[in-house]
């Protein structure tokens, strides 16, 4: 923090945030729908016909497999819808002050294009499904799991609400946050080596000639090499620090819409 702040000042902290903003938007929109299609598909759609999918009256369970393949099916049609907007809002982060490759958004769009082609769009997309697919498979099976445990567990009565009209209790804003929260760790931790080397793909046709790039394979064999496992977990402790509060914020906010919305 103190290194960014003394080369860039205070708003570089923010540097790439409006791409990030853009890429966030239809990501998690892409990302929920599709999760909730996938479990309509699975388990049909009358599993959401009472306010609590998981209240006891609901006769239509939701799996924990069900869960794993829409996790998976959402991170996978979000990740490549939206995959242009994640690369460059890497590489215009990841600019070095006084060495700035990209002017702004449409800038950076128009160089990739013309610089290693269209096709230069989706660089680095292989590892980065690596990371989508089970970080997001992972997030909704232990959020769900975790869900279930804490309406069912007597140790978390005090932290449920309870629904006036029909009695049955459902996740506090306390419970529904660290549940979030600890979904998103437990995901961090498991794919963060695969997003150590996605990064690292992505922002190698900036900084790289075309001849001097390598494979995804060939990365992790480097990685390897040089810096061994601790090389594949540089970054982990901001990246957790990060996803806590991102996470836990975004699953409360999501039961909260859900909540509305079916009401």
């Amino acid at each position: 923090f103190a290194k960014i702040g003394e080369r860039g000042g205070v708003l570089s902290m923010w540097k790439g945030n409006g791409t990030s903003c853009l890429h966030r938007f239809p990501f998690s929109a892409i990302n929920f729908y599709c999760y909730e299609g996938v479990l309509d598909i699975l388990n049909g759609a009358h599993r959401l016909s009472d306010d609590d999918e998981d209240s006891p009256s609901n006769t239509q369970e939701v799996s924990t497999f069900s869960r794993l393949v829409a996790g998976a099916v959402a991170g996978t049609t979000a990740c490549v819808a939206c995959y242009p907007l994640d690369l460059v809002r890497t590489r215009i982060t990841t600019q070095l002050d006084g060495k700035e490759t990209y002017r702004g958004i449409t800038d950076a769009f128009a160089k990739i294009i013309q610089n290693e082609g269209a096709l230069g769009l989706y660089s680095g997309l292989g590892p980065t499904l690596m990371v989508a697919v089970p970080n997001f498979s992972i997030s909704w099976v232990v959020y769900g799991s975790l869900k279930e445990y804490a309406l069912e567990d007597e140790l978390f009565y005090n932290l449920r609400k309870v629904d006036i009209d029909t009695g049955e209790s459902k996740l506090g804003f306390l419970l529904t946050l660290g549940c979030g929260a600890a979904s998103g760790t437990l995901s961090t931790l498991v794919t963060f080596p695969f997003d150590t080397v996605r990064r690292r793909m992505q922002i190698q046709g900036q900084h790289f000639r075309p001849e001097e790039r390598v494979t995804g394979i060939n990365m992790i064999r480097s990685l390897l090499k040089t810096d061994g496992i601790k090389g594949f977990y540089r970054g982990i402790t901001p990246e957790v620090l990060k996803v806590v509060p991102m996470v836990g914020t975004m699953f409360t906010v999501y039961e909260m819409l859900k909540e509305e919305l079916l009401s």
